[in-house]
């Protein structure tokens, strides 16, 4: 059973759940926001499923909810900046915004960040971009949860990767993906309503394909694409963990130890189109190119073939239009939280 709430009513009991917890309006803001996005997109793994462990995490001590974002290193197109154990998605959304200031006068930039916690849905980020006609991008790794080939141990995070490309009179092109087969959110869903997962997304704790929810959060996700994800995701962590200064590998803390920082790193990058063609010819490509894709071939039983981020598009303007559908369990676990700060969502 789901219950339906109006983004704004989700919104609002979101920002001022974490304002009574000692944040600013405004930092409260940019998490709802994150959530939001994920919930409206239909990823729902990212959405306000996360919000009662967030909050834990800062009364815990986990996340450090007073923190200053204090920059490292300068230098032109570039820049490090040190979380200090904030939220995620606060000191990521500043960062993206120094990118896309950066990419203006330099035509390409790439921010770091070291010491920061799980920032949310990463195209959140990179759609920052498009706003200012760029191409946005935003990786983070993650607490390992993926074995590399060969292995039966966790070393690798699922570690997500973003690029948003603007595209004229329509739907921007989105690519937001963790680099396991599954997000680990989907796998402690199922485990939460007694289901079985798909044989392929995870192996038990000495190296057996299972299907059982439960024995996976307890082994090792998969990778996509077997050695070529797992490569990916080494890459990932290289980048935002070992370049940017950060925890890296093993090192990275998990999202469900309440009073450890995680020291997750992130890089966000901004592209200026501008400097490399006008934006005329760019967006005439692009159209050309999408019209090569929906116009192809579709395979026996297809019945549309869809572009990167376009069934989130179109689930975005329907929960919009028609509100967002909340399981039970996930509403009783919000009023629980907010029934600690005297808050509750209006059903």
């Amino acid at each position: 059973m789901k219950i339906i709430f109006s983004f704004e009513q989700l919104y609002n009991f979101s920002v001022e759940l974490m304002v009574r917890e000692g944040l600013k309006h405004e930092q409260g803001e940019v998490i709802a926001e994150n959530l939001l996005e994920a919930e409206l997109r239909g990823v729902v793994t990212h959405g306000l499923v996360r919000l009662p462990v967030y909050m834990e995490r800062a009364r815990e001590g986990g996340i450090n909810k007073f923190a200053d974002v204090k920059v490292i290193a300068d230098n032109g197109a570039t820049m490090i900046l040190d979380g200090n154990n904030t939220f995620g998605q606060i000191v990521g959304k500043l960062a993206m915004g120094h990118a896309i200031e950066k990419a203006q006068k330099y035509g390409i930039s790439f921010i770091g960040v070291r010491n920061s916690n799980h920032f949310g849905i990463a195209a959140y980020y990179s759609s920052m971009a498009i706003e200012h006609s760029m191409i946005g991008f935003s990786c983070s790794n993650a607490s390992p949860r993926i074995a590399p080939s060969g292995g039966a141990s966790k070393q690798l995070g699922n570690n997500p990767i973003s690029l948003a490309f603007p595209v004229l009179d329509s739907f921007p092109i989105v690519i937001d993906m963790a680099l396991s087969v599954a997000a680990a959110g989907k796998i402690r869903i199922a485990a939460a309503n007694n289901e079985k997962i798909p044989l392929g997304w995870a192996i038990d704790k000495v190296g057996r394909p299972t299907e059982d929810a439960i024995s996976a959060l307890e082994g090792f996700l998969l990778p996509i694409g077997g050695h070529k994800g797992y490569a990916l995701a080494f890459a990932v962590d290289l980048l935002c963990g070992m370049l940017t200064g950060s925890a890296f590998g093993k090192e990275v803390g998990k999202i469900d130890e309440l009073s450890q920082p995680q020291r997750q790193g992130h890089v966000f990058g901004a592209i200026r189109i501008e400097n490399f063609m006008s934006m005329d010819l760019y967006k005439d490509k692009v159209a050309c190119y999408i019209d090569n894709i929906k116009g192809s071939k579709k395979a026996d039983g297809s019945n549309a073939i869809y572009l990167p981020g376009e069934l989130e598009w179109l689930a975005k303007q329907r929960n919009l239009e028609h509100g967002l559908a909340l399981p039970v369990e996930l509403v009783k676990k919000l009023n629980a939280i907010g029934e600690h700060y005297g808050l509750k969502l209006p059903i």
